[in-house]
């Protein structure tokens, strides 16, 4: 059922540093866009910074694997939320138990998979202003910056004005709209608004600002200047409330945050150092079959 009405679901500010360390191909899962699997939405992606696409830095796209026939396979394996159970999770070790790899994971956890949305990838030369306008299923990640780039600008720095390296950020604010009917997830979960109130649980959004205040501001097809009013008292009071309960969740997070994290890591530096293996192996063997031609060509020891 269509509804007519659209609502700002999330939206958050996001930058990209020189940490070569990213998001690998993934659709947002619930932490990102509060909805179950049955509602649709819109991410609208909003460069802040100019973000040519020789440097690095910006944002690809899977084009066309919200229809693929896996992304079904890459939900399973990420635990998207098209795996969260009608339930939803009971506490952070049932949600880390049952959520796959997570949400970044894909190219560690089934590289394959991270091959095909590879070969349909595109990445824009972006200017500041640019948006992106895209489907919630369709995969997308970050693009980390050119070596090369980095290089050059942490060059740049020492000669100019001796800056920070952590000074090499593209800024991007991204928009996530869905309509009224869309519906809050069940169970553990970092909300505000369910931690607030947890009777909106499997709510809409428009019935969550009926019970409990505009958490989900309407902005078509208009915006609703009660709404608008209404938001100081959840801005002042309801989010402090909800943000104190949130960071007890987080606590009862970290340690299964922190083993993905190592885990991540772990699978990205072993394939660094396996690429540098097959480099010196490379370098070996042509050192030797210098070798070998110097000593036919009779010239110096083998």
């Amino acid at each position: 059922q269509v509804d007519k009405s659209l609502s700002v679901i999330r939206d958050v500010f996001l930058a990209k540093d020189q940490d070569p360390f990213h998001c690998g191909w993934h659709v947002d899962d619930t932490g990102f866009w509060p909805s179950t699997s049955s509602s649709p939405g819109i991410n609208a992606w909003i460069a802040i910074d100019d973000m040519p696409k020789s440097t690095g830095g910006g944002f690809a796209l899977s084009i066309g694997s919200h229809l693929a026939e896996w992304k079904e396979e890459v939900y399973n394996i990420t635990g998207s939320t098209f795996t969260l159970p009608d339930e939803g999770y009971r506490d952070a070790e049932d949600m880390f138990q049952r959520r796959g790899v997570g949400t970044c994971n894909i190219k560690n956890a089934a590289s394959h998979l991270h091959e095909k949305l590879e070969d349909v990838k595109r990445v824009y030369d972006l200017r500041a202003g640019d948006v992106i306008l895209h489907t919630r299923w369709l995969f997308h990640r970050t693009v980390p910056f050119e070596y090369d780039f980095i290089q050059k600008q942490k060059s740049l720095r020492n000669k100019i004005d001796k800056l920070s390296e952590d000074s090499l950020l593209y800024r991007r604010y991204s928009i996530r709209y869905s309509p009224g009917n869309a519906i809050l997830p069940k169970g553990y979960g970092t909300e505000l608004s369910l931690l607030h109130n947890p009777e909106l649980e499997g709510k809409t959004l428009d019935e969550v600002t009926g019970i409990d205040g505009p958490w989900y501001p309407q902005c078509w097809p208009a915006i609703d200047q009660n709404e608008l009013s209404g938001m100081k008292n959840i801005f002042q009071n309801k989010m402090v409330i909800a943000e104190e309960t949130r960071k007890h969740r987080m606590k009862e997070m970290a340690p299964f945050l922190q083993e993905m994290g190592r885990q991540k890591r772990k699978s990205q530096l072993d394939n660094v150092h396996q690429g540098k293996k097959y480099e010196n192996q490379g370098k070996s063997s042509a050192s030797f079959g210098n070798k070998l031609k110097k000593k036919q060509d009779g010239g110096g020891e083998f």
